[in-house]
């Protein structure tokens, strides 16, 4: 099980460089969800913080429904990224509650031609179908989705994610995320999840203590 911390700050990636995490999502406006951030703090991560880099690739916050324009900005988006050395990038596209095949295919084909990972993010949670959507993310080749189980947070979705990890024949690695503490971190360990997600400077003040009491918790 690996450890995301989402971080939108110079200040995020160096704790989470102090505690040697994983992997970390770097976005904007952690406020919004997330949005794609500066391309500054992508080049200053890759002196900054050793582990891996994704980044947020999302142009606004107005749904996950894209035109055409913003999908070319969001490959644009894609392609400054890699240029920036980081390993992976985080998107996602609905259409009327349902996974938008072709816009995603095109995003995705982009990163892949990068040898980029992909992140199907939290735009999960809004999809009718978990299940069926989950296949329908594996089959168009992302290695990840993010996701609290459809509810609030995932301590709500708990049933949900051991629900997705019991899914067998799947290619996609479940990422638990949305309200995830040291009050509830080892709640999603031993039921089939590839890794938690976490934020550490959600308020653009730095949380040491919910990092120490979260990798202390969960010994990985």
């Amino acid at each position: 099980m690996i450890l995301e911390a989402c971080i939108s700050t110079i200040e995020g990636l160096k704790a989470a460089q102090k505690f040697s995490l994983d992997r970390v999502e770097i976005c904007k406006d952690l406020h919004l969800e997330g949005l794609t951030p500066s391309i500054e703090i992508q080049s200053l991560a890759r002196s900054l913080f050793n582990g891996t880099r994704y980044v947020m690739i999302r142009p606004h916050n107005n749904g996950f429904q894209y035109n055409q324009m913003e999908i070319k900005k969001m490959k644009k988006s894609i392609e400054a990224a890699k240029k920036n050395g980081v390993h992976g990038v985080v998107f996602g596209v609905l259409n009327n509650h349902k996974i938008d095949f072709k816009k995603n295919e095109e995003l995705i084909n982009v990163a892949k031609d990068l040898n980029l990972k992909c992140t199907f993010h939290k735009a999960f949670d809004q999809c009718q179908n978990f299940e069926k959507s989950l296949i329908e993310l594996s089959e168009i080749g992302f290695d990840w989705v993010l996701t609290s189980g459809g509810e609030k947070n995932a301590e709500l979705g708990l049933n949900n994610l051991k629900k997705l990890a019991s899914i067998k024949n799947k290619k996609i690695k479940i990422l638990a995320g949305g309200g995830i503490s040291n009050k509830n971190c080892t709640k999603f360990l031993d039921i089939g999840l590839d890794g938690i997600h976490f934020s550490i400077d959600k308020n653009m003040k730095i949380d040491e203590n919910k990092i120490s009491s979260i990798l202390e918790k969960i010994a990985l």
